[in-house]
């Protein structure tokens, strides 16, 4: 065996601690000797090139390079090899170098993919959760190239219908709006950006306000090349003007200010100082803050909210996380020291477990909105300063209704009127006047004003407007200034409460030694004319027409403790009247007859029902004779004719007249030798005979009501029949 000294150097051997040895020995194993001589086999005797590593003397390996070609004799056969080994740990070093070089480098590409990966999930996620719809379009024909995932949500069509069809935008303009936005949109473009205000059409067909504010993107040449804005739902923004424009009618020539500019988006946590951990670029244009300003700051929002504004921003901050966002507006410190009025409108998102985990909103700037509040709540202070003086001053002569008419309508006090079916009800004390005439001024004035305040209140209760006094009487409209479908039926139950509240009047009166009184209602529905009648400096608001002397004529045709309605009135209230007795009259200045009706109570929401009031008749052993007149209109007619009482009640009698009088007409009656006179109503005939009939008292003086009391007394004798009747009786039962 030969070996040089390049391999004593290399191995670490003598020649002689190797020759005359198996080869063996400067391998690891006897598999790797022989896979050197497989390889030079392999490769026709000769192997070059072929790394193997070789022992060292003391023990370790050598990674080596190497080249071999099989030794053979005359015969061919093989009688040994020579190899040549060049050291390869240098280069092993380099390859070791590389790779770890290599790996380091390919583990910082993943990490760094990662990092792309996640901040291109967060861009989408804010994307969609956003307030503001993001988008992007092309400058020359609009066409859309990007849009948020979140315009389906907010907009209900899905981001693949906006970015297919180039024609999205521009049909979905409101036909009003599309003119003056076509014509807004070149020059914005032009000068770099802008804000436009305009509607859209919603999925559903409705259509929304958006404010769309964006900036133009140029090419290398410096034209206009692409368009990326956002969209932010500001209907809520122009109902609120709408409104306010509607109500403050003297203000019409106020300009609408909105303050329009880029939407602000950001992320904050959801408790502390609410750290910001995103905010978008636009922060250093509209507030003059770099972006990591707000970022690297944890107090960076707290420390520039306004302190009149901050204790309230909190409060509302904690209740709008609690029920998932929300709006608030409040002032917010601009870098150059002047304050801003922000709309800060927020999206809370919550983790896995339902608890709140971030507050994800925008920024609106709304200084020149709040502004123009500021000048209509100071204007608003002024118009109700004319309010209150206005109410104040004629409150006291005017109702509610009427006051209130002329406070909404700026036409209120102008001249005029027009006209309107409404429901009137009149209401008048039988035999007040006389009764007047008897007692002491204050004694009447007492009785009056108990009786008027308890009717007033029952008639504000049914939103009656009281159009005038008419000494006792009261004239009421239902339907005037303010119309409502249910006029009539509040007019028949405001009718049948007041006369359930004369049973208390009486109380009181009787309480207090005054005569009770009794009331007559009549009720009836018709047009009219109603509006504001009189002259520039006096004027009043009322009725006027036939169908007003038709109530009056109606209200004529009642007894005490009646209430009567016309066959208008019944039609409008309709079946939950409970209804007494049908008549027909003749009403003066009527061509036809009319036909009443006696309300005994109504239903439905009211439930109210008179009280029955059967009187019990005594049979006069003696008939008692008496003179009438008939009374037409207040006028008698001034022919004198006799009749006689048969039976007597304590408010009504049946008598015997000369010759027939008409149902429902008034009779003035004197009895022989009794000062006063009586007056009564007819309400009825006896057993169909025309001068048979039933009288009811309308005025009875206090001399006659004596008389008839005495009437109806008792006499001595039937009393004591009375008494031996009753003993009988006991004796009877006592067997």
């Amino acid at each position: 065996m030969l070996f040089n000294e390049s391999a004593e150097t290399l191995l670490g051997y003598r020649a002689g601690d190797v020759i005359g040895r198996s080869t063996i020995v400067l391998y690891e194993n006897e598999d790797r000797a022989r896979e050197i001589m497989r390889e030079m086999r392999k490769r026709g005797g000769t192997a070059a090139g072929f790394e193997s590593a070789l022992r060292t003397k003391d023990g370790g390996t050598i990674p080596v390079l190497m080249s071999a070609s099989v030794l053979l004799d005359k015969d061919g056969a093989e009688t040994g090899m020579v190899a040549f080994a060049t050291d390869l740990r240098a280069r092993k070093r380099e390859e070791g170098e590389l790779r770890r070089t290599h790996d380091e480098l390919e583990k910082r590409v993943e990490e760094r993919t990662t990092e792309l990966k996640t901040a291109r999930e967060r861009l989408q996620y804010l994307m969609t959760v956003t307030p503001a719809i993001v988008y992007t379009n092309q400058a020359s024909d609009y066409t859309c190239t990007f849009v948020s995932e979140n315009v389906s949500r907010i907009m209900g069509f899905s981001a693949w219908e906006m970015l297919e069809d180039k024609d999205f935008w521009t049909v979905r303009l409101h036909p009003e709006d599309a003119p003056h936005v076509f014509a807004e949109m070149p020059p914005l473009i032009e000068q770099g950006g802008g804000a436009v205000e305009y509607r859209f059409r919603h999925r559903d067909g409705h259509y929304i306000w958006i404010q769309d504010t964006f900036r133009v993107i140029q090419d290398d040449q410096g034209r206009p090349f692409e368009i990326v804005g956002s969209w932010a739902d500001i209907s809520g923004r122009k109902q609120a003007e709408q409104a306010l424009g509607e109500r403050m009618a003297v203000m019409n020539d106020l300009e609408t200010l909105v303050g329009a500019s880029p939407a602000i988006i950001y992320t904050t946590q959801v408790t502390g100082d609410y750290a910001c951990t995103f905010v978008s670029e636009n922060l250093d244009s509209i507030m003059g803050y770099a972006p990591w300003e707000m970022r690297d700051d944890k107090k960076f929002w707290v420390k520039r909210l306004h302190p009149e504004d901050a204790d309230r921003v909190f409060g509302d901050l904690d209740r709008l996380i609690k029920q998932g966002g929300g709006s608030l507006e409040y002032r917010f410190r601009h870098r150059d020291g002047h304050y801003i009025w922000i709309q800060d409108t927020l999206t809370v998102t919550h983790d896995s477990e339902g608890k709140p985990q971030e507050i994800v909103g925008s920024w609106a700037d709304v200084s020149d909105r709040k502004r123009v509040e500021a000048e209509l709540q100071r204007l608003a202070e002024q118009v109700e300063l004319r309010n209150r003086f206005i109410r104040e001053t004629f409150g006291r002569y005017l109702t509610d209704e009427v006051v209130d008419t002329v406070l909404e309508s700026p036409s209120g006090l102008q001249m005029g009127g027009e006209k309107r079916k409404i429901t009137m009800m009149m209401t008048d004390l039988r035999g007040f006047t006389s009764l007047s005439e008897r007692l002491p001024p204050e004694r009447v004035v007492a009785l009056l004003n108990r009786y008027l305040t308890t009717m007033i209140s029952i008639i504000k209760q049914y939103q009656g407007t009281i159009d005038e006094f008419i000494g006792d009487a009261i004239f009421v409209l239902f339907g005037a200034p303010v119309w409502k479908e249910n006029d009539g039926e509040r007019a028949v139950a405001c009718a049948v409460a007041m006369q359930l509240a004369m049973a208390e009047i009486n109380r009181q009166n009787r309480a207090e030694d005054l005569p009770e009184i009794e009331m007559g209602i009549g009720v009836h529905s018709g047009q009219v004319v109603v509006g504001n009648i009189g002259s520039p400096e006096r004027m009043k608001y009322g009725v006027v027409g036939n169908n007003v002397n038709l109530t009056s004529r109606v209200q004529s045709f009642t007894t005490g403790g009646q209430v009567l309605i016309s066959e208008v009135t019944r039609q409008e209230v309709g079946s939950i009247l409970k209804l007494g007795k049908e008549m027909e009259v003749k009403a003066k200045g009527i061509e036809h007859p009319v036909t009443l009706y006696e309300v005994l109570g109504i239903g439905g929401s009211h439930k109210l029902l008179l009280s029955d009031s059967v009187e019990t008749f005594v049979l006069l052993t003696d008939e008692v004779p008496f003179r009438y007149e008939v009374v037409e209109a207040s006028e008698i007619d001034g022919t004198t004719h006799k009749g006689r009482l048969t039976k007597l009640a304590a408010k009504s009698a049946e008598a015997k007249l000369d010759g027939p009088v008409p149902e429902l007409s008034n009779l003035k009656m004197q009895f022989l030798d009794v000062p006063g006179s009586v007056y009564a109503k007819i309400v009825g005939t006896v057993d169909g005979n025309d001068t048979d009939v039933c009288l009811r008292f309308t005025s009875v003086p206090p001399e006659t009501e004596s008389f008839l009391r005495g009437l109806l007394a008792p006499k001595p004798a039937e009393v004591a029949l009375k008494k031996t009747q009753a003993s009988r009786q006991r004796s009877v039962s006592s067997a």
